[in-house]
């Protein structure tokens, strides 16, 4: 799939982080010892490996593995010195909770740390210039409305697929003057530029069945080394979400297939019942201060319910821990245009929403079975009914469990203010549904944790 490109690219850069935190070792040493002194760099390497896999980590949930941050030089600066700092209280934490390995956070920590600052960032700038933007699967021919090929160039240039337009075969409109690609002139042209090696992805922007020229000389590229992608599954893989406009029936008969699930949804349950044993305890302990804080700042109940929508379009009741004034919805169900500003808002309301902390409650519907802790979030159905009555897709949603967060939410970070809002997390949401696995799930919890620590979001 094209998105493999994307995929290659992050575990290369994995790869290139873990080795500069194994090669930042014996220079460390030397620059503390005057000389490489085998029997320190014995003693230490084991639980430095083990810092350098929870760096790693840290460094996920910072956003350092998303390539859009590799696009902008002062925000992978910004990122990575945040990621870094991160890191050095993470091992600072690991030594002292850990005195058995007996490593203090001494100075080879910080010469570490020094290192690891330089070389780090050297290397990922090496992988912004060369990697980036260069490592890529070949060049791109569009077939479609000459109307959308701005549209298609502009969103090859700003993905990190390392993809470029290089031929445009128009169905419709006219072409116009742009030296970045060449037009492709009638079917002669077209047959020359498959036959003669020069793409290696063809992108669909019109369907085959309805030019039959033009679905011949494509049957023919089935024996070519080219993939045929339709223009859903490159806006998939460059923007995470599913475009609605480009997508019918017959697409989602064909790419979501439920009977697949089966036992990632076994192992997912048994992954979120062990999750809320750690998350509950730790919703017991914060509890009575809490309420002691919600009954000093304000009056009325500590908990919160509401009817939301869960799998398969059942009701069910979720709880939170009150953030709005008692008369908070006297006018009818809103949504909360922004955390910041809603005046139905208390101050602690805030804050609990910030942290997220207003959401542990419902822990107890993942205990129920009616929650997990990944999937899409669970709408009120006063908003359901508009919302599938625009977008009858909407209710593909209600396929998987709703969850505590999801993929949406690590990548729409705008409050959700309207109709048009949940309609654009929709996409997200569609995506999750198809891709869903471990490993995004592991994904989307760290990308979260980011979220959290940064106050991003609603």
């Amino acid at each position: 799939m094209i998105s493999q490109s994307q995929y290659t690219k992050r575990t290369l850069l994995m790869l290139g982080d873990l080795i500069v935190f194994q090669v930042a070792l014996p220079i460390t040493i030397i620059a503390r010892f005057g000389g490489f002194n085998i029997l320190e760099w014995q003693r230490v390497a084991f639980p430095f490996f083990l810092v350098s896999l929870i760096w790693l980590v840290v460094f996920f949930i910072t956003g350092l593995y998303d390539l859009e941050v590799h696009r902008d030089s002062m925000r992978l600066l910004r990122t990575f010195v945040e990621g870094m700092i991160a890191n050095l209280g993470v091992a600072f934490a690991f030594f002292y909770l850990i005195p058995s390995f007996g490593v203090g956070p001494r100075t080879i920590l910080v010469l570490q740390f020094s290192i690891v600052l330089l070389l780090g960032y050297l290397w990922r700038v090496a992988f912004s210039k060369w990697i980036l933007t260069r490592f890529s699967i070949g060049a791109v021919l569009y077939i479609g409305e000459a109307e959308d090929v701005r549209k298609m160039k502009k969103l090859l240039s700003a993905s990190t697929l390392g993809h470029e337009l290089k031929y445009a075969f128009i169905t419709s409109g006219e072409a116009f003057h742009d030296e970045s690609f060449e037009w492709v002139e009638g079917l002669k042209h077209l047959h020359e530029i498959l036959h003669g090696g020069k793409v290696n992805v063809i992108v669909l922007g019109i369907r085959p069945e309805s030019f039959e020229d033009i679905k011949s000389a494509l049957y023919d590229s089935l024996f070519l080394p080219i993939t045929i992608l339709d223009r859903a599954e490159l806006e998939e893989a460059a923007t995470g979400r599913i475009p609605l406009s480009h997508v019918s029936e017959t697409w989602f008969l064909s790419h979501i297939r439920e009977s697949e699930k089966t036992w990632y949804e076994t192992g997912k349950r048994l992954m979120d019942l062990t999750l809320t044993i750690p998350f509950g305890l730790f919703t017991l302990a914060i509890f009575p201060f809490v309420a002691i804080a919600m009954k000093l700042s304000m009056p009325g109940p500590i908990l919160y319910s509401q009817i939301r929508v869960g799998k398969g379009g059942k009701l069910f009741r979720i709880w939170k821990f009150r953030t709005m004034l008692m008369n908070a919805e006297k006018d009818g169900a809103q949504f909360t245009t922004d955390a910041e500003t809603d005046p139905r808002l208390t101050k602690l309301g805030r804050i609990l929403r910030q942290l997220r902390i207003d959401e542990l409650p419902q822990l107890w519907n993942v205990l129920l079975g009616e929650l997990s802790f990944i999937g899409p979030r669970p709408e009120r159905p006063e908003f359901v009914t508009p919302l599938v009555e625009r977008m009858p897709y909407y209710s593909l949603r209600h396929i998987t469990k709703p969850g505590l967060t999801g993929w949406a939410q690590t990548k729409f970070l705008i409050p959700t203010s309207s109709l048009e809002d949940n309609l654009k997390k929709l996409q997200y949401d569609l995506f999750y549904i198809k891709h869903r696995s471990p490993i995004l799930d592991i994904v989307i919890l760290l990308r979260t944790i980011g979220i959290v620590l940064r106050r991003q979001g609603t």
